[in-house]
């Protein structure tokens, strides 16, 4: 009785092979998707590195954040990390100064020593509990910016890009003046205003938060950010005042460009017991979670 059953479904499954040769069909167990990769520029050596998404979603993490950062933290930023990389077609970088810091094994091993096992547990789980997710808005990819600290409150996108958007808006983040990247100064000589224009620059506008939206210098208008990259500063919220010799003290409070999700203050909604999902509906509000 046992054989004749195996029989007939032996004869069974050969009969649905041969359908599925006849028909073109593929016949596996489970269909299962290609692996994502992305495409790395390696500022350093001006090597291409092409990678699966996951891995360079763990490199981020291990680049941005350090093991003491708390692990909700840690899956908040992957999912922001891998919006942006699917966003840019898988097409990066790892210079922070033109997308996001990436940290090959063999860099994240030499800088963080001994700590460097725990900490890639941590990012691969990271990336692991998060597979596949990122937030959109309306359907679409959303710009998931972050940054290290803000001066109390986040940027609206069009104050430092000049672009509008509903869901990169400015939010209280007051946590971030608890970190100790808040406040910083920098005295910058005549020598090295000579440099960029002329005579003391000017602040004309603020936005409610006090990020600057408009500096005179000279005939020139500039923006906060424009006058944040021009003078080496932390941040677009600062105040300046004219010093000895022609010099001017900049006071400035945060560290980054703003706009997004404030990192120091994921990491502290994250220990009040925070879940990643409020963090990442708070700092990107209207957006949604999405299986990519």
């Amino acid at each position: 009785m046992k054989r004749a059953k195996l029989l007939f479904f032996g004869a069974v499954a050969g009969i649905c092979l041969l359908l599925c040769f006849l028909l073109g069909v593929p016949w596996t167990e489970q269909e299962t998707q290609p692996e994502t990769t992305v495409t790395l520029s390696v500022s350093e050596t001006g090597q291409t590195l092409t990678l699966p998404l996951e891995e360079y979603v763990a490199g981020v993490l291990l680049a941005e954040l350090t093991p003491s950062h708390h692990p909700v933290c840690f899956r908040a930023l992957a999912v922001a990390v891998r919006t942006l990389a699917v966003k840019n077609q898988g097409v990066l970088s790892d210079d922070p100064g033109v997308f996001q810091g990436y940290w090959t094994a063999q860099t994240a091993s030499a800088k963080l020593g001994e700590a460097y096992p725990a900490a890639l547990e941590q990012a691969q789980a990271a990336a692991r509990d998060t597979d596949g997710l990122v937030l959109t808005y309306q359907g679409e990819l959303a710009l998931t910016t972050y940054f290290a600290c803000s001066s109390g409150a986040t940027c609206a996108s069009q104050w430092v890009w000049g672009g509008a958007l509903p869901y990169l808006v400015g939010v209280d983040s007051s946590w971030d003046t608890a970190s100790s990247d808040y406040c910083s100064q920098k005295v910058i000589s005549a020598q090295e205003l000579a440099q960029w224009g002329q005579g003391v620059p000017r602040i004309t506008a603020r936005a409610e938060n006090g990020y600057v939206l408009a500096l005179e210098w000279g005939e020139e208008t500039l923006t906060g950010e424009q006058a944040r990259q021009r003078l080496g500063l932390k941040s677009g919220c600062f105040t300046l005042e004219e010093g000895e010799n022609g010099s001017v003290t900049a006071t400035v409070y945060g560290y980054g460009h703003g706009v997004g999700m404030s990192v120091y203050g994921a990491n502290a909604m994250a220990k009040e017991g925070k879940g990643w999902e409020e963090i990442l509906a708070w700092y990107y509000p209207g957006c949604e979670i999405t299986k990519k």
